[in-house]
């Protein structure tokens, strides 16, 4: 699990760093309209890795080390964080062209890629969670607290849809409770 954790670590450095990296040319462009759904969505991304993160190095306690982990159990630790790290590099234009760069319009025009990956990493993060669930429960109460986390999914597969500012204004003002419930979650276990 310990070279499990380094993999998942410089994962993930590479990816915040990709992220940073696009970050700080956006804002060192002259030539950028600023727009506040892009912005929102790196944050949004960059908390999720780092949940992610904190969420391997949770459970790596939780590891029999005379058994370790199989690859089995690792291949969809590997690909959540692919896709972080491909979430990590259009969280930001990698470029900026000499006419300008509108973050509403890159936002628009990467909103259904963007949000696919997310709604891929989550469906895994999602799966694990149903599964342990089930797996654990001694009652039909023990499984039903799944439902937050499955209507959490239902939104995020429809930010790929929302194109008014509303509509995105909306998802993430809904999306800021998340963090409280899964707090919650820790803090009461």
């Amino acid at each position: 699990m310990e070279q499990a954790l380094v993999l998942a670590s410089v994962v993930l450095g590479g990816a915040i760093a990709f992220e940073l990296e696009h970050f700080n040319k956006v804002v060192r462009a002259k030539n950028v309209k600023w727009h506040w759904a892009q912005p929102l969505f790196a944050t949004f991304v960059l908390l999720t890795m780092l949940a992610f993160w904190w969420s391997v190095v949770s459970s790596a306690n939780g590891v029999d080390p005379q058994n370790g982990m199989r690859l089995g159990s690792f291949l969809p630790i590997m690909v959540m964080m692919i896709l972080l790290a491909l979430l990590a590099a259009v969280s930001f234009p990698d470029t900026i062209p000499e006419e300008g760069l509108d973050l509403a319009e890159y936002y628009q025009e990467n909103r259904v890629y963007q949000w696919s990956l997310f709604v891929a990493y989550f469906v895994i993060v999602h799966t694990g969670y149903v599964v342990r669930t089930v797996r654990e429960a001694s009652s039909l109460n023990d499984v039903l607290v799944v439902i937050p986390d499955s209507v959490a999914l239902g939104l995020f597969a429809l930010m790929i849809f929302a194109r008014k500012w509303w509509q995105v204004a909306l998802g993430f003002a809904v999306f800021s409770f998340i963090p409280v419930v899964w707090a919650t979650r820790l803090v009461l276990r």
